[in-house]
């Protein structure tokens, strides 16, 4: 088994890509995907996309608990409300 150890840290990668991977995400300050709705910059189009949903006028996801007024812009924050509550 190949390993890669990164120059930057201790990190050890099992192949190169992964190591390319890890020093673009740790290591590169580079934000080339951005908001057109402001200013702001991200490293990857995933975490773009979820910046984005923030820019909604309303809440998307909604609990149907009665007496919560928990809301929230994506699905995945709604199923962890449940699993909390």
């Amino acid at each position: 088994v190949n390993h890669v150890t990164c120059a930057l840290c201790d990190m050890v990668c099992t192949s190169v890509s992964s190591l390319k991977a890890h020093i673009r995400f740790r290591h590169c300050d580079e934000r080339p995907f951005h908001c057109h709705l402001c200013d702001s910059g991200f490293k990857n189009a995933y975490d773009l996309h979820k910046h984005v949903e923030t820019h909604n006028d309303s809440d998307a996801y909604s609990c149907d608990v009665e007496g919560c007024g928990f809301t929230s812009w994506t699905l995945r924050n709604l199923r962890q409300h449940y699993k909390r509550v």
